[in-house]
């Protein structure tokens, strides 16, 4: 099947998706993030490897769909998006995440919903949503939080700041650093294929578990955060290049 943002490949029981946008930051919308979801829930049977192309692996949503977004609207936005991110980490075989460049707000959540993570050294990754007033809301603050801890989670997502690929790995997110990351993570990706699947699948079902209530939670919050003037600040600030002016709430 033909996907309009999607390059899909296969390399025996490997199946390679590129998220291929013409914007070089490859931002994620809801047509994109739907055919991620529609190749993952397609490929029961592959381990599946993630990339982008051009600058990034992901820079997260296109900001200007977020002027317009009503508390309702955005509790939508992230629902749709958490069934394609629950749908990655609920697939019964391994996902590995390819990221260069920039991996942002969803492409970061998106990243974060795969079991490894294989990133090129000049690779920068955050959850800077508070900067525009709102929260992560694919999943982020939870897969964040299993990921690295409290202390890390509540850093990174409470400054929106963006760390290295080496400073990731010591954080537990990243799994390895590597100049050559897409054909690493492919030949990793081999290497889990060549073991047996249904062991393969019993691991993860044992060690890919979730909160369901704090996920809803996160819904909600996001669409709740979109009926708050720090939304508007922060939206227009980006959109406009300057630095948002926050009242407290």
């Amino acid at each position: 099947m033909d996907y309009r943002f999607l390059k899909v490949s296969d390399r025996d029981d490997v199946r390679h998706i590129e998220i291929s946008m013409e914007s070089p930051l490859n931002p994620l919308n809801m047509e994109v993030i739907g055919e991620i979801g529609d190749v993952v829930r397609s490929s029961e049977e592959k381990v599946l490897v993630i990339s982008g192309r051009n600058k990034a692996f992901s820079a997260g949503a296109d900001i200007h769909g977020f002027v317009d977004l009503t508390p309702e609207m955005a509790y939508e936005f992230a629902t749709k998006g958490h069934r394609v991110m629950d749908s990655i980490e609920e697939h019964p075989l391994p996902v590995i995440a390819a990221i260069h460049g920039f991996a942002l707000g969803g492409g970061f959540e998106l990243a974060l919903a795969c079991d490894f993570r294989i990133a090129h050294p000049d690779s920068k990754i955050g959850l800077p949503e508070i900067n525009l007033g709102i929260i992560p809301g694919f999943g982020g603050t939870q897969r964040l939080l299993r990921i690295a801890g409290e202390t890390r989670a509540l850093q990174m997502i409470c400054t929106g700041s963006t760390i290295t690929a080496k400073e990731a790995v010591g954080y537990g997110i990243i799994n390895e650093v590597s100049e050559n990351y897409l054909e690493r993570a492919l030949t990793f990706a081999s290497e889990l294929a060549s073991k047996p699947h249904s062991s393969l699948k019993f691991s993860k079902r044992l060690l890919r578990h979730h909160d369901s209530e704090a996920f809803e939670l996160e819904k909600e919050f996001f669409g709740r955060a979109f009926g708050l003037p720090s939304r508007r600040e922060g939206v227009n600030a980006f959109l406009e290049k300057r630095k948002p002016q926050f009242n407290r709430e």
